[in-house]
């Protein structure tokens, strides 16, 4: 129990979306945390505690609490095969209380698995004497085994069990490199041979595939894990799944070492942040957002389209800052996954001022809070910033909140379909991006924050057919938009409350 609260306490990059561990639970990782010291590759913290909670027992049946495992994280630098070697050998020689163990190992290919097992697995088994005397190799192409002395078998290559020169019977098996895999028909034929075997356990592990080695739509199999696992979390399920999900928060700047570190547990002790740099430098940004950031292709969209990037870059002003009463917005993503707390106001100089006061990081990481944040957050904002009022639109996830705020006193502007496409065209105009040279019109200013502008960049138009009105819209499958929204709603909530005040006894 201590190693594996230790381990716990030591992360400093948990998963973006991670299974906690449950401690009342007992567990077989520091067993396996063993035999990676005796490989000479002591787990790092994050491994550690990913081996603690994929090993936990589950007290009322006496067998595996997780029978599935799925991690997601980027190349290189979430130590996957490290991991899994010892996983695998623990599997071998660790489980004699359930009779020989069969084991399989997959990767994109029978002959990418064979190269892995042959060249990695191996030569590192080999290479201590301790586990290299207890197992013979077989070495007889398509039949290729590691064969222990206590009569379990550790195979490379297909997709089932008795292809796989493992008997009819399957205790452990691995999908690696799951991105290749176009559909679940590998996962289907492992699962007959694992169904009569009590402790049979599953595990997955990819990365985010780059445009370079998979198109949109080829990979379902590993989107549909990753749909699965991180309902399962912010559920707090803690049977069935196990999932870690090594990934950047959306919104981020690539380019920002603060970016790398979050979402790579390796950076600093199997990479350098110089290499990290320089495949910044040299990769498609596509591709280093999806292998080294967990994000999707098609989340990833260089180039802007509402605005011109030079116009947003133009409009930073670190020192700006709201002179008088602001107005608040609310805004939740689609998944409830995050939510984020927006503001807008006048300067001094009369331009408007927009901001990001709360970002979507309270709600992520193994001990997510949810939503549960915004309710009091909000309130002891409106205690301390006094604003005219809170916008939320009653459209949109953050509709939750409106009773609750309105119980509290608070007053909230709802805008309408009409208005909120009023709200669109208002903050683009203040842009100044379509603007002549001339125009000396409002203009809008930021402080240059990486949700804001990940939010702005990934926008584009979408007329409405009225009049010229339009609203903003995604470009991409996933991201958010919700801090473009945000602070255009604001900006709607600061204008109305200009034109129709509100008694300061019927807003607090």
């Amino acid at each position: 129990m201590t190693a594996t609260m230790t381990a716990r306490s030591l992360l400093t990059c948990p998963p973006l979306y991670g299974t906690p561990r449950s401690p009342e639970r007992a567990t077989l990782g520091p067993k396996v945390a063993e035999i990676a010291a005796m490989m000479g590759r002591p787990f790092m913290p994050h491994q550690a505690y990913m081996a603690d909670v994929a090993l936990e027992i589950d007290p009322e049946t006496g067998l595996l609490a997780y029978p599935e495992v799925v991690i997601i994280g980027p190349r290189q630098v979430t130590g996957k095969t490290e991991w899994l070697l010892p996983m695998l050998t623990h599997r071998c020689i660790g489980f004699e209380h359930a009779g020989p163990q069969r084991v399989l190992y997959t990767a994109q290919t029978a002959d990418d698995a064979r190269l892995k097992w042959r060249d990695v697995h191996l030569e590192r088994l080999r290479d201590v004497p301790k586990l290299g005397r207890r197992f013979s190799a077989r070495l007889t192409q398509n039949k290729e085994a590691f064969i222990w002395a206590n009569g379990s078998m550790w195979s490379p290559g297909s997709t089932t069990g008795k292809k796989g020169g493992t008997g009819d019977t399957l205790d452990m098996a691995v999908i690696d490199e799951a991105w290749s895999r176009p559909d679940s028909r590998t996962e289907l034929g492992m699962r007959p041979a694992m169904m009569t075997r009590p402790w049979s356990q599953l595990i997955v592990a990819s990365m985010i595939p780059g445009l370079s080695r998979a198109k949109p739509g080829e990979w379902p199999y590993l989107r549909h894990k990753r749909q699965v696992g991180r309902a399962r979390v912010e559920a707090g399920v803690r049977h069935g799944m196990a999932f870690f999900d090594f990934s950047a928060r959306p919104g981020m700047d690539p380019g920002d070492p603060e970016t790398w570190w979050s979402c790579m547990p390796g950076l600093g002790r199997t990479v350098a942040e110089r290499k990290v740099r320089d495949d910044f430098a040299a990769m498609d940004p596509v591709d280093f957002c999806a292998e080294y950031l967990g994000w999707e292709p098609e989340t990833t969209t260089p180039g802007w389209s509402l605005i011109r990037e030079k116009t947003w870059e133009g409009l930073k002003d670190p020192m700006s800052t709201i002179d008088g009463v602001p107005a608040l917005c609310l805004e939740i993503t689609e998944d409830r996954a995050f939510g984020y707390i927006l503001a807008a106001g006048h300067r001094t100089d009369g331009h408007w001022h927009v901001e990001v006061v709360e970002p979507g990081h309270r709600v992520t990481g193994p001990e997510a809070m949810g939503t549960t944040w915004m309710l009091p957050r909000a309130l002891e904002l409106v205690e301390e910033w006094k604003p005219s009022t809170v916008v939320i639109d009653p459209r949109r996830p953050a509709a939750s909140l409106i009773v609750p705020l309105r119980k509290a006193g608070v007053h909230v502007l709802t805008p309408n379909t009409l208005d909120s496409a009023a709200a669109c065209g208002r903050f683009y105009d203040a842009t100044g991006d379509a603007a002549r040279e001339e125009d000396d019109g409002v203009r809008m200013f930021h402080l240059g924050q990486p949700e804001l502008d990940a939010s702005l960049g990934a926008a584009r138009r979408l007329d409405t057919g009225s009049g010229g009105a339009f609203t903003f819209v995604k470009r991409g499958s996933a991201g958010t938009l919700s801090p473009l929204y945000g602070v255009t709603l604001a900006m709607h909530g600061v204008e109305v409350m200009s034109t129709k005040p509100i008694p300061r006894s019927k807003i607090w």
